[in-house]
């Protein structure tokens, strides 16, 4: 079932970040508050009480949070995160594991890449 919910959110994603709909990419410290207000909103806290180099899950992210935070930053930001770094980021790692900052690493490579 995790795997449907996880092709179900990626098909949105992608729907949401075709590529006739390419948008001028967004200054970095705009993509890591953007990612950090809706994070907070998932969790329910203030903005200024996510730490944004700190673990999602650490801070009481739940993995539906987490599906739900991706659907969420790719359609403000018109990209798609791919399966493997959900696979990954789902790791409490402190290298790989999701932060705010390691979303917005995310948004912002993607935005550098040219249009296939």
């Amino acid at each position: 079932m995790r795997r449907a919910l996880i092709a179900a959110l990626l098909a949105i994603g992608s729907l949401a970040a075709s590529p006739g709909a390419i948008a001028q990419p967004v200054p970095f410290h705009e993509i890591v508050d953007t990612v950090r207000d809706l994070a907070a909103a998932r969790m329910g806290r203030k903005p200024t009480e996510i730490n944004t180099v700190q673990s999602l899950f650490a801070q009481g992210l739940s993995e539906q949070g987490l599906m739900n935070l991706v659907v969420d930053i790719q359609m403000e930001f018109n990209v798609v995160i791919p399966e493997s770094e959900i696979q990954q980021g789902k790791w409490n790692d402190p290298v790989r594991g999701f932060s705010v900052r390691r979303l917005a690493d995310l948004v912002a490579a993607q935005q550098r890449q040219p249009p296939e």
